[in-house]
């Protein structure tokens, strides 16, 4: 029979076993689990960050910092022509020169400088912008605007009974301004010197040679299409006396 120190101190071996065999466990768990993780990490694959889209942006719309947002790519997805995060700020203030889906990684190819849009790229292929100086009446005292159609009304100098007419006549400036918006900003009494219309290169023959004398500008209802009105020849009309009647006359 055990005494009971004896006992006491089979307890102690016993807990300390279990002690110790815990403790073991738990290194062997870690190691198992740090050597898990090395593996996996020399299995993961290097990414890196590439700057892409951060919505659609459409062509010719400028980028900005709003524009872009950085995304990991496995490095053997990446191309040569991607942009990276360090090329953000030599690429904000250009403009997309295609449509740029969202989530797309930007490249060089698809991003070039800035254009300020030009007036003449507002023209309709195979017309002109011609401008003239107009008056009070010619502006109706400020009733026609950008965007209206007018007719405008005039006569040949070498031939002043002939009429020239030119109907549906788009106005698409006025001085230096091509949006009515612009023109809303100005004083109220502030009226133009000059409009602008657009014309086909016949129309802009015939308005030149209007130009040369004064031309009336009639305001069009919007939508409506107008046709050129030509006055009705005057008919000469012969009296012949009664002695020359036998001779002249021919029925």
């Amino acid at each position: 029979m055990l005494k009971p120190n004896h006992k006491s101190k089979l307890t102690a071996l016993v807990v300390l076993s279990l002690i110790l065999s815990f403790a073991s466990y738990q290194l062997v768990t870690s190691y198992v689990a740090e050597k898990a993780s090395q593996e996996v990490a020399e299995q993961r694959e290097i990414e890196l960050g590439i700057l892409v889209s951060q919505r659609d942006i459409l062509v010719g719309e400028i980028i900005n910092s709003d524009t872009l947002v950085v995304r990991n790519f496995p490095q053997s997805l990446v191309q040569d022509n991607w942009l990276r995060p360090e090329d953000a700020p030599s690429i904000i203030g250009l403009a997309s020169s295609r449509f740029i889906d969202r989530g797309e990684p930007l490249t060089a190819n698809a991003i070039e400088p800035y254009r300020t849009p030009r007036f003449s790229s507002n023209l309709k292929p195979g017309f002109y912008g011609v401008t003239s100086l107009v008056s009070v009446q010619q502006l109706h005292n400020g009733l026609v605007k950008i965007g209206d159609h007018v007719t405008l009304r005039g006569s040949d100098f070498q031939d002043s009974s002939k009429p020239l007419v030119l109907v549906n006549i788009p106005v698409i400036a006025m001085d230096n301004f091509d949006n009515e918006a612009q023109l809303d900003i100005s004083p109220s009494h502030y009226l133009p010197s000059t409009m602008t219309f657009e014309f086909t290169p016949v129309q802009a023959e015939i308005f030149e040679v209007m130009k040369l004398q004064n031309f009336g500008v009639w305001l069009q209802r919007p939508g409506s299409e107008y046709v050129v009105s030509t006055p009705p020849v005057p008919v000469k009309i012969h009296r012949f006396f009664a002695n020359e009647v036998s001779t002249d006359a021919i029925y």
